[in-house]
């Protein structure tokens, strides 16, 4: 029996990258994905490789940024689901990437609704269904613990993320709901085009053959949900860590 098998999972910026990825990697282990992007039909080619491998999911348009209307997308997933078991928060923003004497404050409000007001309200639809084992997972950063030249809007809503994950580990473990915040390193995706293009801090000199790809932090998520990993939830778990690695079997 696979790892996932009759789980029903909600990915959010799955259109590609590590959202994309792990809609995948939670397909192989048996679960149904909701896999999500900002508008329908983001998501169709991520959905026909799922398909294609006999694996279960479907497009679902649902705009985390749009606060008003996520409880409705969550609970329409949901529905079709048959239910709610996982919550992967993937989707973010990495702009605006300026110094503090060049940011713009409404741009800064922007990403804090995408990084942090929208996978708290993601969290807040699913709780009801997430009730009695449900798993979430927070995509995280070292930057939400490390400031970065360049990244206040970034860091300071990741670092947002991180104490939303303990809060919701916090409350929802009487509940059964556990809470992990992951940091996949830097994996490459479009956001890493991004930083590359911005040369605003050391992160932009990381050349591209060094990134991961995102293959790798997909398969680690797919295994914090398993429930394998739950004497970490509540907690920020970094690809990087050897216990982990070695935990997983990546490590020696």
């Amino acid at each position: 029996m696979k790892a996932l098998e009759g789980k029903k999972a909600l990915v959010t910026g799955a259109r590609h990258g590590i959202g994309g990825r792990t809609a995948v990697a939670l397909a192989e282990a048996g679960a149904s994905v909701a896999v999500c992007g900002r508008n329908a039909g983001d998501c169709d080619a991520v959905v026909e490789e799922i398909s294609a491998s006999g694996g279960k999911s479907f497009d679902h348009a649902l705009d985390v940024a749009d606060l008003a209307a996520v409880a409705g997308r969550v609970a329409e997933a949901a529905e079709r689901l048959g239910g709610l078991d996982i919550v992967i928060n993937n989707a973010g923003v990495i702009e605006p990437m300026a110094t503090i004497d060049r940011l713009d404050p409404l741009a800064f409000d922007r990403t804090c609704r995408i990084n942090l007001s929208g996978p708290a309200a993601v969290t807040v639809a699913a709780w009801p269904h997430l009730k009695g084992g449900g798993r979430v997972v927070n995509l995280l950063s070292g930057a939400g613990i490390q400031p970065m030249e360049g990244w206040a809007a970034y860091c300071a809503s990741k670092c947002g993320l991180h104490m939303l994950t303990r809060s919701i580990e916090l409350e929802g473990k009487p509940h059964g709901i556990r809470a992990f915040s992951f940091a996949p390193g830097v994996v490459d995706t479009e956001m890493q085009v991004a930083i590359r293009a911005a040369k605003i801090n050391r992160v932009s000199d990381i050349p591209r053959a060094a990134l991961a790809a995102p293959e790798k932090p997909a398969a680690m998520i797919a295994w914090l949900v398993s429930g394998a990993a739950d004497d970490l939830a509540g907690g920020m778990v970094d690809i990087r860590d050897p216990e982990v690695l070695k935990r997983i079997g990546w490590g020696a």
